[in-house]
């Protein structure tokens, strides 16, 4: 009997030291699983989400992560079965302060707080709750848990930090470029517009009715020309901003074109402007303001870029459940390698400044026909010349909210 009994606990011992050595496999398969997907998270959230596959498949305790926020400590995951309140904040707190292990009991249950140390210091605690003891060498594991943790946050951090940056890097360089274009194409206007005046001003008496005539015709379109540019970038800030809602009113396309050409005044009616409707087009739905804008912005591009006696035609056409609405010119064109970057913010297209603006048209139509869910997109004609394409669905945008244009 004595050696049978002394063979069962024999057996026992080694079945028990078989299961202990095959959790701790298990737990350095997790590990090493944890240490092997922390680095392709992109944010704290997913972060988390590795974290808790990896924790709770391997030891099954109960957890929360609280780092430190805007100078707080805040709860940023938790396992169902424990939820951090108001005590175990103060306790993780300490474990932060005093960059240590901080232990408790709550309700006859063990917690551990962990704190995640980096290089840079503190950035949160682990916390975990256990109703049984935790053997030492499983100690070590969840330090190390614990350490991976305290790594990812600190890289994710880092990496929000470097998108920061960039984000302002590009804003500065954006805004540079703003100002700089702004400056050089406002000068020319108010140089003309100036000296037109002055010489209204100062030379009246020399002057005669036809010359009169000309510089208070040179003084208009030059403020015609400051009010685009006002106008655009006005529509680059509320597109910037988000800020853009549209009507979906029924209009007539020959009402919208109209009113485009009316607002280019003379520059449209020195041009040889052909025009093509499709008789059979309905009530389009879109917004009536801002589909003129895009039309006035194609039409000054096609001016500006076509030699002045040959025609720049407008169409508009069904298309697969949309209206096909198109600008085409005569001029150089825009090269094939430019097209799919014409509607970037300042894309001039290789072209030159002599003929005005700060390459935001193309960008400002893209956007305004991106909030009617319609699409626009640049052709080169043959055998020269330019196309640009936009189409507005039949069924209205959807958005329901309304805005007062100015």
């Amino acid at each position: 009997m004595k050696a049978a009994g002394a063979f069962g606990f024999a057996a026992g011992a080694a079945a028990a030291l078989i299961l202990s050595n095959r959790n701790r496999a298990c737990r350095c398969v997790g590990l090493r699983r944890l240490i092997d997907e922390l680095p392709d998270c992109r944010s704290i959230d997913e972060m988390l989400e590795v974290v808790d596959r990896a924790f709770t498949g391997a030891f099954g305790f109960p957890f929360a992560v609280l780092l430190m926020e805007r100078d707080a400590v805040r709860v940023r995951y938790h396992s169902p079965a424990f939820v951090p309140d108001a005590d175990d904040l103060a306790t993780g707190a300490r474990s932060i302060r005093t960059g240590d292990v901080v232990f408790g009991v709550r309700d006859g249950q063990a917690r551990y707080f962990i704190a995640l140390r980096t290089a840079r210091g503190v950035v949160g605690s682990f916390a975990l709750a256990s109703d049984r003891k935790i053997h030492k060498k499983e100690w070590a594991l969840i330090r190390s848990f614990a350490n991976q943790v305290a790594l990812s946050v600190f890289r994710t951090r880092l990496q929000d930090q470097a998108q920061q940056a960039r984000a302002l890097s590009k804003a500065d360089r954006f805004q540079k470029t703003l100002l700089d274009s702004i400056a050089h194409n406002v000068r020319t206007p108010l140089a003309s517009i100036i000296g037109s005046l002055s010489s209204l001003q100062e030379d009246a008496a020399v002057l005669n009715g036809e010359i009169r005539r000309e510089l208070v015709e040179t003084a208009r379109q030059e403020a015609e020309r400051l009010h685009r540019l006002l106008r655009n970038l006005l529509d680059l800030s509320r597109l910037e901003s988000g800020s853009v809602q549209v009507r979906s009113d029924p209009c007539e396309i020959q009402d919208v074109i109209g009113a485009a050409l009316e607002q280019l005044g003379t520059a449209a009616r020195s041009r040889h402007v052909e025009i093509s409707i499709d008789p059979t087009l309905p009530l389009v739905p879109m917004d009536f303001v801002l589909i003129v804008q895009v039309i006035v912005n194609l039409l000054d591009n096609a001016f500006k870029y076509s030699p002045a006696d040959r025609p720049v035609m407008i169409e508009a056409r069904p298309a697969s459940h949309s209206v096909a609405i198109s600008v085409s010119d005569e001029g150089d064109g825009i090269p094939q390698e430019d097209l799919a970057s014409i509607f970037s913010k300042f894309n001039r297209a290789g072209r030159s400044t002599e003929a005005g603006g700060i390459g935001l048209g193309l960008s400002i139509c893209r956007g305004l026909i991106d909030a009617h869910q319609g699409a626009i997109a640049a052709v080169r004609r043959s055998p020269r010349g330019t196309t640009i394409t936009f189409t507005l669905p039949m069924q209205a945008a959807g958005n329901k909210n309304r805005t007062t244009h100015e």
